[in-house]
């Protein structure tokens, strides 16, 4: 999935700054805090996870506390899965979604990883999160998509790269996913309507071309052969021969007239 966009650290920083700066009542929570802020600047997510989750021990009745660890948390197991290291990123995941459940950047990110694994179930219900939260993402419709056709549940996965299209219709890759769909199912002629619309965004797509060119193959058909007749050819010049004249030797006897059934 080497499509999956990274989130950047700007926001999510930013927002751990203001967060401090408005003060706790605390003063080791805030100090907790202020050091989980440098450490995240630094990029440096196990300390950064530390210091907030330490800040939470001591002042739990703060929800700034328990925000800032999964804002954390979240960018930790990002880290982790561009490493590919699915499984402790869904462990953070499942962390930073048990502080903040409406977070959807961590249902996202745990979907990928998810998906990844190849554990498809788990990635649909994830991505259907999103979307219920982001109904006008065209990616994650793609991204569910993609899961649906590994559970080979075509015709969902077909309604969600046309709402894809919908949203984003320059994108030649979700025509070229629903023409894969597509020919799955047998409709060759949409497919290739499709992929025609692929070269039309993406004239130099090899991929395409080299579809389009087993899907014209596959509606035309080759020609049928040349049949080969069974007897002599008749003239069709010669005139049938009279009662006890025998046939000039440059004429070819007609066939006989089959009996009508």
């Amino acid at each position: 999935m080497g499509y999956m966009r990274l989130f950047g650290l700007g926001v999510i920083v930013f927002t751990l700054t203001a967060a401090t700066l408005r003060g706790q009542g605390n003063p080791e929570a805030a100090r907790l805090s202020r050091e989980g802020v440098e450490a995240a600047r630094a990029k440096d997510w196990n300390k950064a996870v530390d210091s907030f989750r330490r800040a939470v021990q001591v002042e739990p009745q703060d929800k700034k506390n328990s925000d800032n660890l999964a804002i954390v948390l979240l960018q930790r197991a990002t880290a982790l899965v561009a490493q590919r290291n699915y499984d402790a990123a869904i462990n953070d995941l499942n962390e930073a979604i048990k502080l903040k459940p409406d977070e959807v950047s961590s249902h996202r990110f745990r979907a990928y990883a998810y998906m990844s694994k190849g554990d498809w179930n788990n990635a649909l219900q994830d991505y259907s999160l999103v979307i219920r939260a982001l109904k006008d993402d065209p990616e994650a419709y793609e991204r569910r998509a993609y899961v649906e056709m590994q559970l080979k549940d075509y015709d969902k996965a077909l309604a969600d790269y046309s709402e894809a299209i919908k949203l984003k219709p320059d994108e030649a890759k979700y025509y070229q996913l629903r023409a894969l769909i597509l020919q799955t199912k047998g409709d060759l002629k949409a497919a290739l309507a499709d992929t025609n619309k692929v070269l039309q965004l993406d004239p130099n797509n090899a991929n395409a071309q080299q579809v389009k060119r087993f899907l014209e193959a596959k509606i035309n058909g080759p020609p049928p052969p040349t049949p080969t007749p069974a007897g002599p050819i008749p003239n069709p010049n010669a005139r049938p021969p009279q009662t006890g004249q025998s046939v000039p030797s440059n004429q070819v006897q007609a066939l006989p007239t089959a009996a009508k059934p």
